[in-house]
């Protein structure tokens, strides 16, 4: 699949039991147990009213056999036609009115949940599920499950249904009886055999869409490499790969659900000739035997349906498993229940003999020690892959480091509560996120109790005051998915603006200005000063002018520390440092020549 082959790997692959989708399924129905009820109530009205049905036929047949039908009889055998009909029109009207309030909040429920549970995961989560598949399953999952909700309310009016009728049978002529539930085991038997298929395709029909969705969003996101490179056509042609495994699971499915519905009906068929040819063969009179016909085709109807019901509740459960597959995710960075809140720092940020991977394989840190002091300004260099982002988001509490501590006034930061302890924090980063919204809505996206007045103060402090006043709408200003009407320049100052909006203890800058032009950096150097005052900065830099004037500088190299001074000391040491220097940073000086620096 090429590009899009990542999109039809499973990297949260789970496998739950049919015993367990059920229990979980039964107990995700619980609370609409009323609607579910009175469903089946009106399930069981129309029911009556059909089984009443052969045996005013019968009646009506018999007076008909006499040659002359008693008139007032036959108004009243209309009348009863008529009133059945209309008391199982209401019923079904009244069921499908039950199913309208059940099964919208039952979908809506479930996708207010499953959202909830997505904000609660930490960055491993992120990393490991593709946006597109997460998507599939928040709408496709949901929509395809929720169908399945009125499956047990439908199975509850069947089985009485069935019930019914096989003692009305068995009343008239057990014999017959006695033929037609023979097709009862061969029918079930069918069902079972067809459960585990269903729920197999089902399962890679899922996975198929999803990976449709997650092909589109990459491509989408992607398209301006893919028009760069003129990779348009090998982009469509690799699209077309994952839709026609797409299309192939779509034709499993199909093919799975609906070739046993013929099967069924056939046997049925074959039951009812041989019902009618034992019954002539008996010489059961004309009306008892049009009335047991009736009724074992009233009997089978349901029987269909619970014969139908394991397949399409397999169908649903692959969703259902896929949906639980978010639900049973737990994040590694959890809160702890007796954790405490935290408004300020009043010591210093101790990182201790942290280990932290990826994965087993992927080792980024092993007994890193790192001392930050209150109020200093620290900048961290290093080649790519050093570890320089880890460590920051390490102290976002975005990932959960799995040896060592790290600490802020002496406590471990698994002590303080998510909620507080990410207050302290303002970050800003490479690439830059905003919301399709207005510009005021993005400043104050931490905060939603500011007024205009403190938005305008903060565009003043990052000097982009003057480009918001140009807007006609101001504040106001719509800037579109992602901030695509501002310039690189323009989104980068906006986010600085809202992290310093939240007046955040520690501020931290994950390259923040590689990306803007040198205007934009001045503009936003200026503005440094007092962004960084009164609180702790950790400074992730590509650029020299962000970093010549810390108060230290650490080196980090394969996810070590391998040196650390200000700017003039680790030049002096002619090591790593000095190496990183002469490599990037010299030629941004303004009186850079072509020459390495030496002492």
């Amino acid at each position: 699949m090429g590009l899009f082959r990542s999109s039809m790997r499973e990297k949260h692959e789970r496998s739950y039991s049919d015993r367990e989708l059920f229990r979980r399924y039964i107990k995700r129905l619980a609370s609409y147990r009323k609607n579910i009820m009175l469903i089946a109530l009106f399930i069981v009205i129309q029911a009556i009213a059909t089984v009443a049905l052969p045996a005013l036929i019968r009646y009506l047949t018999n007076e008909l056999d006499g040659g002359s039908p008693d008139l007032v009889f036959t108004i009243l055998a209309a009348a009863g036609f008529l009133l059945l009909y209309i008391i199982n029109w209401i019923a079904f009207s009244l069921q499908q009115m039950q199913s309208g309030k059940y099964v919208p909040f039952f979908l809506e429920e479930m996708r207010l949940d499953l959202f909830k549970k997505l904000q609660e995961q930490d960055m491993t989560f992120f990393d490991e599920y593709m946006s597109g598949k997460l998507n599939s399953i928040i709408v496709n999952d949901t929509l395809d499950f929720s169908s399945t909700a009125i499956l047990i309310s439908n199975t509850i009016g069947s089985i009485v249904i069935s019930i019914c009728t096989l003692g009305i049978i068995f009343y008239f002529n057990w014999i017959l009886a006695l033929i037609t539930v023979a097709a009862i085991p061969a029918l079930f038997l069918l069902m079972f055999l067809l459960r585990r298929l269903a729920k197999r395709v089902s399962k890679n029909y899922r996975e198929a869409i999803s990976s449709v969705n997650s092909a589109m969003v990459e491509a989408i996101e992607g398209i301006q490499v893919s028009k760069s490179f003129g990779q348009e056509l090998n982009i469509v042609s690799q699209f077309e790969d994952v839709n026609q495994n797409y299309f192939s699971a779509w034709m499993k499915l199909t093919a799975t659900t609906h070739f046993w519905r013929p099967l069924l009906n056939t046997i049925t068929s074959i039951i009812l000739c041989l019902v009618l040819y034992f019954g002539i063969d008996m010489n059961i009179s004309v009306d008892i035997l049009i009335m047991f016909v009736l009724y074992v085709q009233t009997f089978f109807r349901p029987v269909l349906q619970l014969a139908r019901f394991f397949p399409e509740l397999s169908a649903g459960m692959a969703a259902f498993e896929r949906i639980l597959s978010i639900f049973d995710s737990e994040p590694n960075v959890k809160q702890k229940r007796n954790a405490q809140p935290i408004d300020d720092i009043k010591e210093n940020i101790q990182f201790k003999n942290v280990n932290f991977w990826y994965d087993r394989d992927n080792v980024v840190f092993e007994k890193l020690n790192l001392t930050i002091r209150k109020g200093e300004k620290l900048a961290i260099v290093g080649h790519t892959g050093s570890g320089k982002t880890s460590l920051v988001s390490l102290l976002s509490r975005y990932y959960e480091y799995q040896g060592g501590d790290i600490l802020i006034d002496e406590q471990s930061i698994r002590n303080y509560t998510l909620d507080s302890y990410r207050k302290l924090y303002g970050k800003v980063e490479q690439d830059v996120y905003l919301f399709p919204g207005s510009i005021k809505e993005n400043i104050r996206f931490g905060r939603k109790d500011v007024t205009d007045e403190d938005i305008w103060r903060v565009l003043d402090i990052v000097q982009a005051s003057e480009f918001v006043h140009r807007f006609p709408n101001g504040l106001e200003t719509i800037i579109g998915s992602r901030g695509r009407d501002l310039s690189v320049g323009q989104r980068q100052l906006i986010s600085f603006a809202r992290a310093i909006l939240l007046n955040p203890k520690i501020l931290i800058l994950d390259e923040a200005t590689s990306s803007v032009d040198a205007f934009t950096e001045a503009m936003i150097q200026e503005a440094l000063g007092k962004m960084l005052e009164d609180r702790t900065a950790i400074i992730v830099a590509h650029r020299l002018s962000t970093i010549v004037n810390v108060d230290r500088i650490i080196v980090m190299d394969n996810g070590a520390i391998v040196e650390e001074g200000t700017h003039e000391e680790l030049l002096d040491l002619q090591g790593k440092y000095a190496s990183l220097y002469n490599q990037y940073f010299v030629h941004q000086t303004l009186d850079w020549q072509e020459q390495s620096y030496s002492k």
